[in-house]
């Protein structure tokens, strides 16, 4: 008997060797697969940081933007920032979507408010209140309409529906998400404050559902409400994390605000605003 002693010793530390194994394995992989070794981001003037400032080159990408603030995030490592102010569905997927690689495991997507032209009827309506505003958001409303009705004869959704499928095509295995936009105005703020706001929700449900309908396969389309986060504090309010119209210029003074960046967010914005609803979504 006391000849098998050592042998048994040494199978009970082995067994015990194998659990501990097993259980660092089964505790590891939650961390691994919560962790975005290769993030890139693409979008428009909401993805590059536009609003925060101060600008690293032309395309007004900002340190304070929601791409670098993520980058902060001790799982999260940004690699590639492909966002610029102006950018489209069309040039998104031309000149953005060739950034990414099947390394890239996150992908984050701000894009579809200047296919739009969004800022155009913005910039009517700050100009001329009116019959003016109204024109110009039935216009953009109808196409949003129309999106959403019959999304298969509408070349908006079709174009949002595309930049998608390209991204998921050219990062495979990546999680993507896709944010929407504020809300700019608290209910009430002006005459146009409602009618604005509804068409920027019209826009979301645009953008959740080419979302929604790209979901599937290898990789993960989901949609970022941004809205909530930004609630009480749109232009009118007592904080608001949105740039609103600078005060009129005097001869001897100039106006703080770049007019570019009217009716983007704040670096608080980006930080609680946008940064705070991906990161919720992320986790």
């Amino acid at each position: 008997m006391t000849a098998k002693q050592p042998l048994r010793r040494r199978f009970t530390r082995l067994t015990g060797a194998l659990a501990a194994l097993v259980l660092a394995c089964l505790t590891a992989a939650p961390a691994s697969a919560d962790r975005f070794d290769s993030y890139v981001a693409l979008g428009d003037s909401y993805a590059a940081g536009q609003g925060a400032g101060p600008y690293a080159d032309a395309c007004l990408r900002s340190g304070h933007g929601y791409p670098a603030l993520l980058d902060a995030e001790r799982k999260v490592t940004l690699t590639g920032n492909a966002a610029c102010s102006g950018a489209t569905t069309s040039s998104v997927r031309a000149n953005q979507i060739p950034s990414l690689s099947k390394k890239v495991d996150l992908v984050t997507v701000t894009a579809g408010g200047n296919d739009l032209d969004s800022i155009g009827a913005l910039v009517i309506c700050s100009q001329a209140p009116g019959q003016p505003c109204t024109d110009a958001l039935a216009q953009r409303a109808a196409v949003l309409q129309t999106a959403l009705a019959t999304p298969a004869a509408s070349p908006f959704f079709q174009n949002l529906l595309a930049m998608l499928e390209d991204v998921k095509a050219t990062a495979p295995r990546a999680d993507i998400y896709v944010t929407g936009y504020p809300l700019l105005f608290e209910p009430g703020a002006g005459p146009a404050a409602d009618p604005i706001n509804g068409l920027t929700q019209q826009l979301n449900a645009v953008i959740a559902k080419a979302a929604s309908q790209a979901d599937g396969g290898r990789s993960k389309v989901s949609y970022v409400d941004v809205s909530p986060a930004f609630a009480g504090h749109g232009i009118g309010s007592a904080q608001p994390w949105i740039v609103g119209l600078p005060p009129l210029c005097t001869a001897s003074a100039t106006c703080g605000t770049s007019s570019a960046d009217i009716f983007h967010p704040t670096a608080v914005g980006y930080a609680s605003g946008y940064t705070a609803a991906i990161r919720a979504a992320l986790n």
